[in-house]
């Protein structure tokens, strides 16, 4: 929504998905083309910052900061604010914040006036309570050995909900990258109907038997699978038989062994209306079956797997980069039935994008249960 300087590089470049690039002959009117947000040299008093909106509000639990290819201009010092500021209706609270988002971003080689960075400062404190995510902290050089820095968010912090951050440079310089790592926090979603699993809901992955390429909840991201990093997947079992075998009466592959994860609702979830299984990109690695239990517990599980486990969707085929639609007449389940819990299984290992219930919202999860985060994980 706002940055007080962008002359070598747009504050817009932090939040983006891939990685950042470097060609060192690429140059510009304003200097070496940089992949990040980067300020000029600062000569006047005050330091360099900017606010970031977030999409949905959420509860914060880490940082990464990324100043790869900044090695002689990255920011010595860095702190990172949040506040929640969900009763404003709009984002015309802080000067050209509104042009800005309607222009598609910032403009490399400006900089805001003295007179906006100071009205923008005031109208930030008057917007609400901001609280550290980061202490003001010592960043690295951007070579390879010491670019990527990860921060737990401040205890106090972790309990609160927000819906913009504000990143302080100290004084000036450039970052790659900035991720904050978090979960969605909502409020009442009685009667709402949607993909009620979704992290945009609150929905995430709460415990698992191996996540070594993936974490459970990137099964639960919005759209579909970028590739085969964008999803959950397991190591393959060393103890798996030495000649795989079919069993004749059901079809499948004769084996119990399976790995499993747990995945929580956004909210309590009625009526259900359809359950998606998709095991895009995984076309060498998908599950041979895989089958999934549910579980009633407004008031939260542990993550280790135990609980009255009742079956949703019996132990079913799978198979590579395919989209498995299960309607309710396929599941184990009636129009009463309720849902604070997903138990996925895979047999015997393997890979799979993304797992989505559909239904209506019957409540709220009272629980305080952790999880992990979504993100991408590389071989």
């Amino acid at each position: 929504l706002f940055a007080t300087d962008e002359w070598f590089a747009r504050c817009d470049n932090l939040l983006k998905p891939e990685p950042p690039s470097f060609d060192p002959n690429a140059f510009c009117s304003e200097g070496k083309v940089m992949d990040g947000w980067e300020s000029r040299r600062r000569r006047e008093p005050g330091h360099d910052w900017c606010i970031i909106k977030l999409p949905y509000t959420s509860t914060p639990l880490g940082l990464e900061i990324n100043t790869a290819f900044f090695t002689g201009n990255y920011v010595p010092r860095i702190s990172v604010q949040g506040a929640n500021l969900e009763t404003l209706k709009d984002d015309s609270w802080l000067v050209g914040a509104k042009e800005r988002v309607k222009r598609g971003g910032g403009v490399q080689g400006t900089a805001m006036s003295t007179s906006d960075v100071e009205l923008a400062g005031k109208q930030c404190e008057e917007a609400g309570k901001w609280h550290i995510l980061l202490q003001q902290t010592p960043l690295r050089s951007g070579v390879e050995e010491t670019r990527m820095h990860r921060f737990d968010v401040d205890e106090e912090a972790r309990t609160k909900p927000i819906t913009h951050i504000r990143v302080n440079y100290f004084p000036d310089g450039g970052v790659a990258r900035l991720k904050l790592y978090g979960h969605v926090t909502r409020g009442s979603m009685e009667g709402v109907r949607g993909e009620l699993s979704s992290l945009v809901y609150g929905g995430r992955g709460i415990g698992c038997s191996n996540q070594h390429y993936g974490v459970p909840s990137n099964l639960l991201r919005v759209g579909t699978g970028v590739d085969m990093g964008d999803g959950w997947e397991t190591a393959r079992h060393l103890d798996r038989p030495p000649i795989i075998k079919r069993d004749p009466a059901t079809g499948l592959v004769d084996t119990q062994l399976h790995d499993w994860c747990i995945l929580r609702m956004g909210c309590v979830v009625g009526e259900v209306e359809k359950l998606l299984i998709d095991t895009k990109w995984f076309k060498g690695n998908y599950p041979e079956s895989v089958s999934i239990d549910y579980l009633y517990e407004p008031k939260g599980i542990s993550g280790n797997g135990e609980g009255q486990w009742m079956p949703l969707l019996p132990r079913r085929r799978s198979g590579p980069d395919q989209l498995f639609t299960f309607e309710t007449s396929e599941l184990s389940i009636s129009q009463d039935t309720l849902i604070t819990h997903l138990k996925l299984s895979i047999y015997p290992d393997g890979g799979v994008s993304r797992v989505r219930l559909f239904g209506k919202g019957k409540g709220k999860i009272e629980d305080q249960e952790g999880g992990d985060v979504a993100r991408k994980r590389r071989r």
